[in-house]
């Protein structure tokens, strides 16, 4: 009976803590200039609204304290079109007053599948919050008289990525930088073609298994199985960042996976 009420024991703590986990926000920092000196981007991804629980306003006060340039947002943010709604305000609670340009990931366009019009809707109503949607689409950004390229490809999965669409136009000689949901782009794009590359999709491993058993049994994509699954990585000539992201699929667990924000600075 003891090793009974033990292992129940065991089994209750060890999902308490996975709860308590997922909403144990992390902020990571990277700094590409060495000096503190450049484009200073807050980087979010896979906040599926509907299963986090990290709340809009602990991620505010992150981006308050940080004060960045810009926020890069790279996809994952509903499940279904009811959840739109409630993406909408948690957007508009972490991105007012700051520039804030997104991408959109593969639940986002699985949610609109079979409502292209919805989807369009979807994305008008964001773009009324004066946030900017990249669908193989650049914009400039300028810091200290010095122009950045900012470039949202579409979805490797769900999505219709064009790269030399992404990239007409953009600013030569200012530095390239990518946000699409799925980092394996990084290996399905010609390598030098962009500079810096933000990514998501993989939650770093949501619940983290023996021997890569999550991606392995999971999903298949070609990164996640090669042991690439978060951090910053050098793929392909590309600085590739795999943020966790914030929010969760299936379940409201994490563990040994931080949910995460990223303060980056670019020269």
């Amino acid at each position: 009976m003891i090793v009974i009420y033990t292992i129940l024991f065991l089994i209750i703590a060890g999902l308490l803590y996975m709860l308590f986990e997922a909403s144990w926000l992390k902020v990571e920092r990277l700094d590409f200039s060495k000096k503190g000196k450049g484009l200073k981007i807050i980087h979010l991804t896979d906040l599926h609204v509907y299963l986090t629980r990290v709340s809009a306003e602990k991620i505010r006060k992150v981006v308050k304290s940080e004060n960045p340039d810009l926020i890069l947002l790279s996809g994952d943010y509903i499940n279904e079109p009811i959840h739109a709604s409630q993406f909408l305000l948690y957007l508009h609670t972490i991105c007012k007053g700051y520039r804030t340009i997104m991408c959109l990931g593969n639940h986002d366009l699985r949610a609109f599948s079979e409502n292209k019009a919805g989807l369009e809707n979807f994305v008008r109503e964001i773009e009324a919050l004066g946030v900017e949607v990249l669908r193989n689409q650049n914009v400039t950004v300028e810091k200290d008289g010095k122009k950045y390229n900012i470039i949202g490809i579409d979805d490797l999965r769900r999505g219709c990525p064009d790269i030399e669409k992404a990239l007409k136009g953009c600013v030569a000689g200012a530095p390239k930088i990518a946000i699409t949901h799925n980092p394996d782009m990084a290996i399905n794009i010609p390598g030098k073609i962009v500079d810096y590359m933000f990514c998501g999709h993989f939650h770093g491993g949501q619940i983290w298994m023996p021997f890569n058993l999550e991606f392995f049994l999971l999903r298949k994509d070609q990164l996640c199985r090669m042991g690439i699954k978060k951090g910053y990585k050098r793929i392909n000539d590309i600085k590739v960042y795999l943020n966790r992201g914030t929010g969760n699929v299936v379940v409201p667990f994490r563990f040994l996976s931080r949910p995460e924000v990223l303060v980056c600075i670019i020269p």
